[in-house]
């Protein structure tokens, strides 16, 4: 499968992911109260998860955008 084939961007399906993650941890939180902190580590890991992997993928593509076509002639 090329790039331009692809449907989802290549961090569009971890946003549905997440979602579902989280609110799943979320309501058994709310219905297993002996194990509350457990699903709350869960949902942090999975949130500090996202934002890293966005971070790193914003930081590749401004990388991209920088290297030059060309090498330096001296």
């Amino acid at each position: 499968m090329s790039k331009n084939n692809r449907k989802f961007p290549q961090g569009g399906i971890l946003s549905p992911i997440l979602i579902i993650l989280v609110a799943g941890s979320l309501s058994l939180a709310i219905i297993d109260k002996e194990n509350r902190p457990a699903y709350f580590d869960i949902v942090k890991i999975a949130v500090g998860y996202s934002f890293g992997a966005m971070r790193l993928q914003e930081e590749s593509k401004d990388d991209e955008k920088s290297e030059p076509d060309e090498p330096i002639k001296k």
